[in-house]
């Protein structure tokens, strides 16, 4: 926050000068003038929110600044410091919206409640303007989202909404006569969302949207958004011509690579054939489906070709969910995992044919046990080896917890919450949870919620903000610290879910537990 000071003479700008305590009122930059001439030089060139001002002053006095103050600054503050008690120069006060017109000579307890009004005042102006922002931003994203599903409609076959993208695309500079869609898949995303991004996918989308932005800032308008389970579509304008195409891929490569080395974003990418209009994006969906099923996902080409037999581990699997045994399952699992690895050309499309052949497994493995469970199978897009067998694995523990409960499960519940609490400065996500303590992440989350009536994540963030009140209130600690002894490595993200959780920032919930 900046104040300017404006007085003729000197002695008298120097005694507000050194009457008040600046930092109390968090005032970080003071200026001076001695007419209003200089003292809108200094607003021009400095914008301060507050001003104190004298009204007797050659050049340009009081009266003629504060109505130039009133014209082009009518959001500062305006504190007038006087030698005379004129009704005039009251009056011109309250057109300006002055704070308070104090008489010389001051005194410093004058200066400084008048100072505390026009802080506030300028306070209550930020948060209101902050909110104001965050309600745009909020209706912009989401009208942007339901956007991003009618268009995702479009690309599945649904032309409801056609004539409202069309408009949409070409207001937002894309030519809906020549666009191309490139379909990026996100690898690890998952993985990425929890350890993190705290399990916000929002604050990963974000993120993500953030760096194209500047990858793309030098090729022309696009569109990125997600379209399904770790697949996003990127739409871009273009010519038909092969020097467009490099020029697309050349940009989709520096983003891929700006992701990855930012925050450890794999992709594989499918680039459609060619460029058409919109009335054919179907068409090049598919194009670019194909190109990306093409994509190897091993990670190297070693020299053995032969793809090993899924269907010679069922009759091992159900064994081991006859005998409720899950570290057999993960044995299982992990092994045939390793074989794909050892696949010299193991591409996309091969493992989306053992998903289906793992997904037909659980089916039938769960028609066996007349068990009928919501979303019991390994998503189709996933591409990462290692995710891939975590996901099928997490479903054979569900099988084995549909069994019954042997009280072993309970008392892993038990242990999980005494983990939390050990570990609650530490990265936790039920995936990370799930790998070390052998229970599917819906069992986790299920059991968690009936024993404690509180998630796992809101569990975690409870401790955490309890451990930084007591740092707060026992040590003097900087805010950065604290957020990092707590397993924040935002500070702004940790001022956010404090002030979520107690209604007021870090620094104010200190001072105001020192000042009572």
């Amino acid at each position: 926050m900046r104040v300017l000071i404006v007085d003729d003479e000197e002695h008298v700008r120097e005694g507000i000068e050194l009457a008040i305590d600046w930092d109390q009122f968090g005032i970080k930059q003071r200026f001076q003038a001695e007419n209003g001439l200089q003292a809108l030089e200094v607003m021009k060139q400095h914008k301060p929110e507050i001003v104190f001002c004298d009204m007797s002053m050659p050049k340009m006095n009081g009266i003629q600044l504060l109505d130039q103050l009133r014209g082009e600054y009518p959001d500062t503050h305006i504190i007038v410091v006087s030698g005379y008690n004129d009704f005039t120069y009251t009056r011109a006060t309250i057109r300006a919206n002055g704070v308070d017109y104090i008489l010389k000579p001051f005194k410093r307890r004058d200066l400084e409640q008048a100072l505390s009004k026009a802080v506030a005042l300028c306070k209550q102006r930020e948060d209101s303007m902050r909110m104001q922002r965050d309600t745009e931003f909020l209706v912009q994203q989401a009208d942007y989202v339901v956007m991003e599903q009618k268009i995702s409609q479009l690309m599945k076959g649904d032309n409801t909404y056609f004539s409202e993208i069309k408009k949409y695309c070409e207001k937002s500079g894309i030519p809906t006569s020549h666009l191309r869609t490139t379909l990026i898949l996100m690898r690890n995303d998952s993985r990425l969302i929890e350890q993190r991004y705290n399990a916000e996918g929002g604050l990963f989308s974000f993120a993500i949207k953030n760096m194209a932005q500047e990858a793309f800032s030098e090729y022309g308008n696009y569109l990125l958004f997600r379209f399904d389970d770790h697949l996003w579509i990127l739409m871009t304008g273009e010519k038909l011509d092969y020097e467009m195409t490099n020029k697309l891929k050349h940009y989709v490569n520096h983003l891929t690579a700006a992701w990855n080395s930012t925050i450890g974003l794999d992709t594989l990418v499918g680039f459609s054939e060619r460029a058409s209009d919109l009335h054919h994006i179907q068409q090049q969906i598919v194009s670019a489906r194909i190109a990306l099923l093409q994509s190897p996902i091993s990670p190297d080409h070693r020299l053995e070709e032969q793809k090993p037999l899924l269907s010679s581990k069922e009759m091992l699997l159900n064994i081991a969910l006859e005998n409720r045994n899950k570290l057999y399952v993960e044995e299982i699992i992990h092994r045939f995992a390793e074989e794909l690895r050892q696949c010299g050309d193991l591409r996309l499309k091969d493992l989306q044919l053992y998903t289906k052949e793992a997904n037909y497994m659980l089916e039938r493995a769960s028609r066996q046990m007349n068990k009928d469970l919501e979303d019991l199978s390994i998503p189709m897009w996933i591409s990462d080896i290692t995710e891939w067998g975590m996901a099928w694995i997490q479903q054979w523990w569900r099988l084995i917890e549909e069994c019954g409960d042997s009280g072993y499960e309970g008392r892993g519940i038990q242990v999980i919450r005494e983990y939390i609490e050990q570990h609650f400065h530490e990265k936790i996500s039920l995936t990370g949870l799930s790998e070390l303590f052998h229970f599917s992440p819906q069992y986790i989350a299920k059991r968690f919620k009936e024993m404690y009536n509180t998630t796992v994540i809101t569990y975690q963030t409870e401790l955490q903000m309890q451990k930084a009140k007591s740092l707060l209130e026992h040590s003097d600690m900087p805010i950065i610290k604290i957020a990092e002894a707590i397993g924040y490595q935002d500070e702004n993200y940790f001022s956010k879910v404090f002030r979520k959780q107690h209604g007021m920032p870090p620094l104010k919930y200190r001072k105001t537990l020192r000042d009572s």
